[in-house]
This record gives structure tokens, sequence and C-alpha cells, in this order.
């Protein structure tokens, strides 16, 4: 069997369903207000906790959705228990160990694919306050991921979510990266955001789309849609403002 890199022929990129995408958003943002209820009895803190220990204890609550409340998010059966930093190569297979913070790979029969370990929604988390600006954490060292072909490379749409303590909010706070890189290309976006479907509880979605500059070994691949989801705590944690976010009166939350 010639498989992938090995001198056979490269799979075309997996085509993920937009359905498919927001069945997973919708299946994060019910996991966060499950997350919010653990703040409110005290038993869970999201301001200035890593965000390794946010996201595990949201994939606890994931994975205890998907065994026992799969009707509670429609469609969340289309998708396996979802993988929590499991690790996979990138594009040259060069980096055998990269860790997508989550991964939702569809049930058999979902996506058309010559290799299931690489066709799945591939998710990035990142926090964003004072400490952890968009510009320099969630674009710098996440979203810039996709592009460069440590992530996602076999499929043609991903995830961001963004766990936002200080008051920040999509589609302005991104801006000050895609607007940016209008004229820096540094993370070669195709256009400005666009809003999509809001989740089922209400959090905004935007996407955006960027042309992927993978190494000259590694095959290569048609843009990228990434798909933004922001997730705020029910009070904002600090005062702090991302840059392009107006000053305005008024509820965070």
């Amino acid at each position: 069997m010639s498989g992938l890199m090995t001198g056979g022929r490269a799979p075309a990129p997996g085509k993920i369903p937009y359905s498919l995408m927001c069945v997973v958003q919708n299946a994060l943002a019910f996991a966060w207000r499950d997350l919010l209820k653990q703040v409110n009895a005290g038993q869970f803190e999201i301001c200035g906790t890593d965000e390794d220990i946010i996201t595990e204890q949201l994939y606890m609550i994931l994975c205890e959705l998907h065994a026992t409340e799969s009707e509670a998010v429609g469609g969340f059966d289309l998708v396996e228990t979802p993988i929590r930093e499991g690790n996979l190569r990138n594009c040259n297979g060069k980096r055998p160990d990269c860790q997508p913070d989550l991964t939702f790979r569809p049930v058999r029969g979902q996506v058309p694919t010559a290799n299931s370990a690489l066709t799945g929604i591939f998710v990035e988390c990142k926090p964003i306050d004072a400490a952890h600006p968009v510009p320099s954490c969630y674009c710098a060292e996440g979203l810039v991921r996709f592009v460069r072909g440590d992530y996602a490379w076999a499929v043609d749409r991903a995830l961001m979510v963004g766990y936002v303590r200080n008051h920040c909010r999509l589609p302005e706070g991104l801006n000050a990266c895609v607007r940016n890189d209008v004229r820096e290309q540094r993370y070669h976006s195709l256009g400005p955001l666009i809003a999509s479907a809001p989740s089922r509880m209400g959090d905004p979605v935007h996407l955006s789309r960027h042309e992927r500059q993978f190494p000259s070994d590694c095959v290569p691949a048609p843009p990228i849609t990434l798909h933004h989801l922001w997730l705020h705590p029910a009070e904002p944690c600090e005062r702090s403002r991302c840059r392009g976010f107006p000053r305005r009166e008024g509820n965070f939350a």
C-alpha cells in the first residue's frame, strides 16, 4: 500500500462540512456554559488559570456530554469522542509530535478520506487578556500553525477558540491581525473577516481565509478557512482592552 508522503500520491484535502463545524462549535459553547456553572459554584476559576487547565476541564465536559447527553447538542454523534493534544505529524512529517489542543474526527463516512488520522476538526485554544494579546498570542502562536502546515494541513477548515478574559470581542479584536495582515501578509489572509452563524448559545463566530505557506517539501494545499469562536466568562476578569476594541460603556460579559 502506498501511503501519504511515502511515494504514493497524496490525497486531496478533506472537505469538512460547514454543518459539522457548527456541531463542534455548539458543543464547545454548551460545554463552556457548564464550565461557567462550575465557576459560579466556586468549583473552578477561569480568571488567571492556565489555558491548558481550562482546555482540560472543557475536554472532560465534552467527553461526558458525548457519552451521556449527545442529544443536548444536535449532531454530536456525527463525531467521535474528542481527543486532547493528540500527537500528529506536520505537513512534511519532520515534526511528528504536533499537538492540536482538541481534535474532533468525523465518524466513518461523513468525510471521504484516504487517511482518517489526518481528517478531523482541529482546534487551537488561546487565552486573550493583557498578558496574552491577540496579535502576539492568539495569532502569532496559534493561528499561524494552520498557515505553516503544523495543523489541519490535510483538510480545508479548522477552528480557533479564544478564552477572553478582558474587554475584547469579535470581530474588532481579531481585526488587529487580519487587517494588518493585508499589508504584511504574515498570515496570508484572503480578505476581511466574514460573520458566520453564531453558536446555538449566541456566541458570535467569524471566518478568516488564508493561503497556506508550507515548506517546499510539503504537498501544496488550497486555502484554509478558519472559524473563530471566542468564549467569555460572565464578567471580564480585567479592565484591559485588546487593540482595536472600542471604548464604550455597558456590559461586556
